[in-house]
């Protein structure tokens, strides 16, 4: 399908630029890993299902999406319950099926044990997750019944110098947010390097067999939205200065921001010259 076409399957048709360039975004990385028609795929943080549909696509009539999701169904503008809903009823419907489910407990469960996937799939998911070990843990898990582990998620480095705000706004993010509890619903919980994802599948037996860095469309918005958080949010101001630390940790807190804002004003202060970061794409098999 066109990426007009996949679009076209969504529930939210706002920002026409910026979904465009996600999807073919999401396409370029589907290209990258190589998933072959009549793939059955476990996508892990599915949300609204953006990458679900060009997962769909990709694999085909013959193949399957299994997309699994801890987030309660009223969460989301639109809500995932109905754009999920608006999604099943698009022509690449028939080919998914999403799970209200912790990932772990669904890679646990023994129904889940007897299938077999070709791929597990984390799609700009991993940095959702409120703690490090997650990671680890569910590629442990998912040893028995997949194959492969496909990993997207952004790099903490670019080759744009409009892309510095972006970078350092996901530290800031991250920062605050490691101050914060589990139920923080937060973009950015734990951003970690594509170095410590490495390790993390190495530590519990799969090897990397494919690495490259892409650089996404300028049209994107995910990082506008970012920095925009860090310099306007009034609710982030709050939670940075509800941080209990000493003066110390505060200071490194106000600098980070800062940072982020004199790293806008170096392109003439229009937040809308901002583009994403690059995003590092990887796979891995099991270790011989």
């Amino acid at each position: 399908m066109t990426p007009q076409e996949v679009i076209a399957c969504l529930l939210d048709q706002d920002e026409p630029e910026h979904n465009l360039a996600a999807i073919e975004h999401r396409q370029r990385l589907i290209k990258s890993w190589k998933i072959p028609q009549g793939s059955k795929v476990l996508e892990v943080g599915p949300g609204q299902g953006d990458f679900t549909v060009c997962l769909a696509d990709a694999v085909g009539p013959t193949g399957q999406v299994v997309a699994v999701d801890p987030a309660p169904l009223d969460w989301g503008t639109p809500d995932y319950r109905t754009a999920q809903g608006f999604v099943l009823r698009s022509p690449l419907g028939s080919r998914i099926q999403f799970v209200q489910a912790d990932p772990i407990d669904f890679l646990d469960a023994p129904t889940t044990a007897t299938k077999s996937f070709d791929f597990i799939v984390f799609c700009h998911s991993i940095w959702y997750f409120s703690q490090p070990s997650f990671l680890p843990t569910m590629l442990s898990k998912a040893r028995p019944c997949v194959a492969n582990v496909l990993i997207a998620e952004y790099s903490l480095s670019t080759s744009h110098p409009s892309a510095v705000p972006h970078v350092l706004a996901s530290l800031a993010a991250n920062a605050v947010e490691s101050f914060r509890g589990e139920d923080s619903k937060r973009n950015i919980r734990c951003a970690l390097t594509p170095l410590r994802m490495i390790e993390a599948a190495e530590e519990v037996g799969w090897a990397l067999s494919h690495e490259e860095t892409v650089t996404p469309g300028e049209k994107q918005l995910d990082a506008f939205r970012e920095v925009n958080m860090i310099l306007k949010s009034r609710l982030f101001k709050a939670d940075m200065e509800s941080v209990q630390a000493g003066d110390k940790v505060k200071t490194m807190l106000q600098s980070m921001t800062y940072a982020v804002k004199a790293s806008v004003d170096r392109l003439d202060g229009r937040l809308e010259s901002v583009r994403n970061m690059d995003v590092w794409v990887a796979r891995f098999g099991a270790k011989e």
